[in-house]
């Protein structure tokens, strides 16, 4: 299926104040037409992308197709072409054009569609330039990650590599310090080790960075952790970690 959906107001008015390419907006029928929705249909309006009325029972169809929680739609979803990612070497190029001190965010066996999207979520606001994903073991831009994102999704450049260590070795070629994010590390996750052209990497919640990728790293960081449990969620591991290297990336 080549195409994707948005899902929920704010996303599918994020999508729209990109410029994203929208085929359609789905509203159902009924839905209060005050705040968030009448900014949809103003900015839909102006981007010449058609809101369709689909009735309750259709719209409530459309949702158990897309495994779309009971209501976490708001009534919205909009219909799009697949997104295009761009090569790890554009990536490089862009972000080097724009920045003389880039940050990359790489995900490295995210698989869960809503870590993923909260991952995305994180690094559009601390002004990463990227993601770095790999073709196999990574979740996919499915309605659920967009929704996670909160429309971060639609700001954010992709690449997609075969091997995530192998672009690894291509960052660092391009003068870009790796950062991994480790269950143990040997930093502390607020060590000063972010500073320069930038690659955070991100593993998975199970099994962590892939010890492939954590050869290629020049510093693995740690949360520490004071409770019981063991660790954090990934994304919220992300979160902590990126929030971390901005505050020194913006005091240095």
């Amino acid at each position: 299926m080549n195409e994707q959906y948005v899902i929920g107001r704010r996303a599918v008015l994020e999508a729209l104040n990109a410029g994203t390419e929208l085929d359609k907006i789905y509203l159902a029928y009924g839905v209060e037409e005050a705040g968030p929705l009448t900014d949809i249909r103003t900015a839909a309006k102006a981007h010449n992308v058609h809101c369709a009325i689909m009735d309750r029972r259709k719209f409530s169809a459309l949702e158990a197709t897309l495994g779309v929680a009971r209501n976490d739609a708001q009534g919205v979803i909009a219909i799009r072409p697949a997104q295009a990612s761009l090569t790890l070497d554009d990536l490089f190029g862009v972000s080097l054009a724009i920045s003389t001190t880039p940050l990359l965010v790489a995900l490295d066996g995210i698989t869960d569609p809503h870590n993923f999207g909260a991952i995305a979520r994180s690094a559009e606001c601390v002004g990463a330039m990227g993601l770095i994903l790999p073709i196999k073991y990574t979740a996919a831009v499915t309605p659920a990650a967009v929704k996670a994102s909160a429309g971060a999704l639609e700001h954010i450049r992709m690449a997609r590599v075969p091997r995530v260590s192998e672009a690894l070795t291509e960052a660092k070629r391009r003068g870009f310090r790796i950062v991994g994010a480790a269950l143990p590390g040997d930093h502390d996750y607020s060590d000063d080790v972010y500073d320069g052209p930038l690659v955070i990497v991100i593993g998975s919640e199970g099994e962590g960075i892939h010890p492939s990728v954590a050869a290629k790293c020049d510093a693995l960081v740690s949360i520490p952790m004071h409770g019981k449990v063991a660790s954090l969620n990934a994304s919220v591991a992300a979160g902590v970690i990126l929030f971390e290297a901005m505050r020194q990336r913006r005091t240095t």
